[in-house]
């Protein structure tokens, strides 16, 4: 007498859970986006550099009204640095090769660049956060 042959429905169902599950495994990325102010205004020239949770750096030119956009950055804590060099040309020229190249290119609108701190612009030395996966807004007091 032969036995029938037993399936076993656990095993079939936990291969699909980890069929759906494991290619969402891999290391979440967000966009992150918002807006530079330093003491209630906008930062109008500059760029601004996020050093992940995982230690990548990603870093993206401000647009005139203040405003930044990073995509792909991985999901977590990320240490902040903005950069705001002087938008004139003799002081652009001035500066390092690696200064210049973190600075867009253009200008802002007349009158509406100022300076920020020096320590704004080294994610390490800035003591600014954001969230990556949250609300992306960067109010330097």
């Amino acid at each position: 007498m032969t036995r029938p042959r037993r399936t076993r429905p656990a095993a079939g169902a936990a291969l699909a859970v980890l069929a759906v599950v494991l290619p969402g495994c891999g290391p979440r990325t967000a966009t992150v986006e918002g807006k530079v102010s330093y003491q209630g205004k906008s930062v109008v020239w500059g760029s601004v550099t996020l050093r992940a949770a995982d230690g990548t750096v990603h870093q993206v030119g401000l647009n005139p009204d203040g405003t930044y956009r990073l995509t792909g950055v991985p999901v977590g804590e990320a240490r902040v640095g903005v950069s705001s060099p002087d938008p004139k040309p003799s002081a652009r020229l001035a500066r390092s090769e690696d200064e210049r190249v973190k600075a867009p290119t253009g200008g802002p609108p007349p009158g509406a660049w100022f300076p920020l701190p020096a320590r704004y612009a080294d994610p390490e030395t800035s003591g600014v956060t954001v969230r990556v996966g949250g609300p992306g807004d960067i109010d330097l007091k």
